[in-house]
């Protein structure tokens, strides 16, 4: 009986290795399982990143050339219009009997010394019609006006010059007496040589009874020695200044 009991307890003992060796590998390869996720993960969050910088850094780039194409092709340079010689169509010549179209009398409202259209003087800011800075075209009986359907003023800029933009200052309600924009149109034209014209376009003035003139203005990339500007409407016309501007360099 004592060495059957002898051989169950070796053979308990050799069970009980044979168990623990089993259970050794089963623990060992846990780390291997757990270590593969962690190498997976990293992959993707190093490469988002460098996925996200790309477009970031590629937009302002791609940007810049839409940015550049906005630019205007002509800015508005140096006025060039003060000191120049200009021609007119005819000034109004009033008749105290008829308060029409009269030959034999002087004219109303005179352009003084033929410089005040190109001096740099728009208005003082607190005129009337009767100052010196306005010159006053009338389309009732006026030679030149029934003759054309306008008014004109030719500025000679001594040479052929780009230009980038014209303006007109014409009288507006605040001068009173029957004096406004309201309802006139002003055409700008350029030539070479004074004689062969080509249209810029025609807008329409509008009135502003709070302040002495009004200005109206168009932009341009024309370019020509003269400019003439052409003033419809049916009553006074006064104008006190022209501007022309070359392109900016």
């Amino acid at each position: 009986m004592k060495k059957i009991a002898f051989i169950l307890a070796l053979v308990m003992v050799f069970a009980v290795a044979l168990v623990a060796c089993d259970e050794t590998p089963a623990e060992s390869s846990n780390p291997a399982t757990e270590s593969t996720p962690v190498e997976n993960e990293s992959t993707p969050v190093e490469s988002t990143p460098d996925e996200e910088s790309v477009p970031a850094e590629s937009t302002p780039d791609e940007s810049v050339p839409e940015e550049e194409s906005e630019v205007p092709a002509a800015e508005v340079g140096e006025l060039v219009s003060v000191g120049k010689t200009y021609t007119t169509s005819d000034l109004f010549r009033q008749s105290s009997e008829t308060w029409g179209w009269d030959e034999n009398y002087p004219v109303a409202y005179p352009d003084e010394d033929g410089v005040s259209l190109t001096d740099g003087v728009k208005d003082p800011g607190d005129s009337d019609y009767k100052n010196v800075v306005w010159a006053g075209f009338n389309g009732n009986g006026t030679p030149d006006f029934m003759e054309n359907g306008y008014s004109w003023i030719v500025i000679d800029l001594g040479a052929v010059t780009e230009i980038s933009k014209i303006s007109v200052y014409t009288g507006s309600e605040a001068l009173g007496s029957g004096i406004a924009s309201n309802n006139m149109t002003v055409e700008f034209l350029v030539s070479d040589d004074g004689e062969n014209w080509t249209s810029l376009g025609t807008v329409a003035t509008e009135d502003n009874a709070s302040v002495n003139f009004v200005e109206t203005t168009i932009g341009t990339t024309a370019s020509g020695q003269y400019v003439r500007v052409q003033l419809t409407r049916t009553g006074w016309m006064f104008v006190s200044e022209v501007e022309v501007y070359d392109i900016a360099k």
